[in-house]
């Protein structure tokens, strides 16, 4: 396959994992709406919260960029609520309470909070979208014992050991050892590649922890090369079947509405793979794996290369273009204007250029500067 890893590289680096700025952004998103959940609970006598557990992509470091002209895709915060179970009243009641409770005391937000099946959600107008899931927890002899309000139900939940379940294999199936690992790398990839086909389709694919699971099922490592891993992840998750359901740490985090959104993503990934098997090509260049990869991830990052690149391929007969016309030219006028000074000029005007290049330092030779 066509070497474009370094590109690559730098698209992910560039346009797909979040900056330090957003990362920034969301932890004051969040810290500002635990501060409205705990003043709120407190200003209408309700049970405080016992602790909170960060979740999600934001946790496990996969978070992406929205795709390119897409003003609808959101920047997702998970954080778990926690209540002790003698606190917690039935799951909608308690969802109630935390959704009261932030609508008390939040401004600047695109709808009020909402009330979900499994957590209360708050939409901002600028596209952040912060998710609180409710739980209760209980002491048992091996320890918390977590429970998620679901519905009208209390389910069990553990959403501390999913993410040390994520970053475990993370560490353990990339074939660095230590630092940035390429299948964080990938999942990322993996996720915006999934929100980008959604919005260019305007169609439902796997987002969150389905998506995640599913590139950490397919992936296949290539040390050194992420647009080869990523295309044979690809290969991998085109094959696969879109009825089977998807599991996370042994528990199953796929359900029915899941079906068709894991189709597509097999039907897009199938596609995908023909465009890329084309840069196995032995004759192939940069100019055809920017087009090649404009395809998959319908970015114009890939359109400002092969831009760079004809500039770079034009620069020199530019160059010699100047010295054919101005460049040669020059000379040629400043020997016809030489030729029509005296013998005295001539002199004097040497004697000065003598004393010029002594004063700079630079002597008669040009090579010493």
């Amino acid at each position: 396959m066509y070497d474009f890893s370094k590109r690559i590289s730098k698209f992910h680096q560039d346009q797909v994992r979040l900056t330090n700025g957003q990362r920034a952004d969301m932890r004051r998103r969040r810290e500002t709406n635990l501060e409205r959940i705990e003043k709120g609970l407190e200003e209408t006598n309700k049970p405080s919260l016992a602790e909170t557990i960060n979740q999600g992509g934001y946790a496990q470091k996969t978070m992406t960029q929205p795709p390119e002209n897409d003003e609808e895709s959101r920047y997702d915060i998970d954080l778990g609520v926690v209540f002790e179970e003698d606190d917690a009243a039935g799951p909608r009641t308690t969802r109630n309470w935390v959704r009261d409770a932030i609508a008390r005391k939040a401004t600047n937000l695109k709808n009020e909070p909402e009330t979900k099946k499994k957590c209360v959600r708050v939409v901002y107008a600028d596209g952040y979208q912060c998710d609180f899931p409710v739980f209760r927890r209980k002491w048992s002899e091996v320890g918390w014992k977590y429970e998620l309000s679901s519905g009208d139900e209390w389910v069990s939940s553990d959403p501390a050991a999913m993410n040390k379940w994520i970053e475990t294999t993370v560490s353990a199936k990339s074939p660095e050892t230590s630092g940035s690992y390429q299948l964080r790398r990938i999942i990322r990839l993996g996720k915006f590649f999934s929100k980008t086909h959604s919005s260019r389709l305007n169609r439902k694919f796997p987002g969150g922890l389905v998506a995640t699971a599913l590139f950490i099922e397919a992936y296949t490592s290539v040390d050194g090369r992420d647009d080869e891993a990523f295309r044979e992840t690809l290969r991998a998750l085109s094959n696969r079947s879109r009825y089977s359901p998807v599991y996370a740490n042994g528990i199953q985090v796929s359900d029915d509405k899941d079906t068709d959104r894991i189709g597509r993503l097999i039907d897009q990934a199938e596609e995908s793979v023909k465009e890329l098997d084309k840069l196995d090509a032995d004759d192939a260049t940069d100019t055809d794996a920017n087009k090649v990869w404009k395809s998959v991830f319908r970015h114009s990052f890939f359109e400002e290369e092969t831009k760079e690149a004809a500039n770079s391929a034009s620069a020199p007969l530019e160059k010699k273009s100047a010295l054919g016309a101005a460049g040669l030219a020059a000379p040629f006028l400043a020997s016809q204007a030489a030729a029509a000074l005296s013998d005295s000029d001539k002199h004097s005007r040497m004697e000065a250029a003598v004393s010029a290049r002594k004063e700079s330092g630079s002597g008669g030779k040009p090579w010493s500067k």
